[in-house]
């Protein structure tokens, strides 16, 4: 994992703004529990076949969570052009990586969303309210390409970003008990939703 890497970009330089301090939001209730992990070892990053540009996807890299695309909008102006988020490289190897939500800035953009973002939310892809055509990938890129590709978005206008949210995928423990002529133990098994 790459270390922390969060700074101040000014109006002029960027969209947005970082800081290395904040007060993350609380979370908020959801049907499943989120995970909320700033592990790399949570997620896999996976090749996607519908792709020729090599792009790439995340995905949960345990079988009992899965990633949950989370879309909200952040408001902006010229007052106040900053996201608001503290964000966190979680994993990079060359031209791939992972960039998280650590936090949010106190006061900030961030927790005027239209939704919580939690710490370990994944970015994914950002466009300016109301323009969809804007739209810039942030799935599977490391820190830098992230801040480029956010801070080709307009300053003055909301920005509407998709994170993925490892949650835990419902399950049931079953015990599975053998007639006693078979001598065989109990088998406990775990079941996910979803899986055969």
């Amino acid at each position: 994992a790459g270390p922390c890497r969060g700074f101040m970009l000014f109006p002029s330089m960027a969209a947005f703004g970082l800081l290395l301090s904040g007060t993350p939001h609380p979370p908020m209730a959801v049907r499943v529990r989120p995970t909320m992990s700033l592990d790399p070892a949570d997620w896999k990053l996976l090749s996607r076949r519908d792709q020729v540009d090599g792009a790439l996807t995340l995905a949960a890299a345990e079988a009992g969570t899965e990633a949950q695309v989370v879309t909200v909008t952040i408001p902006r102006s010229d007052d106040a052009p900053s996201l608001g988020l503290l964000l966190d490289e979680i994993a990079t190897s060359g031209d791939a990586g992972i960039v998280a939500v650590e936090g949010l800035v106190e006061g900030g953009n961030g927790e005027k969303a239209t939704a919580p973002l939690l710490p370990g939310d994944a970015l994914v892809a950002a466009a300016e309210e109301g323009k969809p055509t804007t739209g810039v990938s942030l799935e599977g890129l490391p820190f830098d390409s992230v801040v480029e590709r956010l801070s080709s978005l307009s300053s003055a206008v909301g920005v509407v970003v998709s994170v993925k949210r490892l949650v835990r995928k419902p399950r049931a423990t079953v015990t599975v008990r053998f007639p006693e002529a078979e001598g065989r133990e109990d088998a406990r098994m775990t079941l996910y939703q979803g899986a055969n």
